[in-house]
């Protein structure tokens, strides 16, 4: 299938690989159908950000990240309606993705990070459903350490 986003340009997938969210992202009525994406030139196990590219609205494109590559790890406990919703069969075969962007504002303060993360908000993606959900609200303690 072809897809002409106003970002990435013309991408090319697989209809079954587009990922449904259960409900609607948060301030985003009616677009639930993404495609996950990444640099051609990056190996599919190895990008550190993927786009989340709308089906449903051609300018709409998010920057996600494993929030491990970030340092941030996640224990999460979906309800079960949750979890019937994403149709996870087991709790390991989900993903978590957390939503990335540029901070325009930092650039004009030396002291603030350039991307920012949006750690309370979090994506669970269920693969082989592609199914997805995103958790709002989500109130959690958030623990960084420096541990090489």
């Amino acid at each position: 299938m072809h897809f002409e986003s106003s970002l990435l340009g013309t991408i090319e997938f697989d209809d079954r690989s587009a990922l449904t969210f259960v409900a609607d992202l948060a301030g985003l009525e009616g677009c639930r159908r993404f495609q996950l994406c990444h640099d051609a030139g990056v190996e599919p196990n190895a990008p550190r950000v993927w786009w989340l590219q709308s089906l449903d609205q051609p300018d709409l494109t998010f920057s996600v990240t494993d929030p491990a590559n970030l340092g941030v790890r996640y224990v999460l406990e979906l309800s079960d309606e949750q979890a019937a919703a994403l149709q996870l069969q087991r709790a390991e075969d989900a993903v978590v993705l957390v939503m990335v962007y540029k901070d325009v504002l930092a650039a004009a303060h030396p002291a603030l990070a350039p991307l920012k993360a949006n750690l309370v908000a979090p994506l669970v993606i269920n693969p082989v459903a592609r199914t997805a959900l995103q958790l709002t609200g989500l109130k959690a303690d958030v623990c960084f350490s420096n541990r090489s």
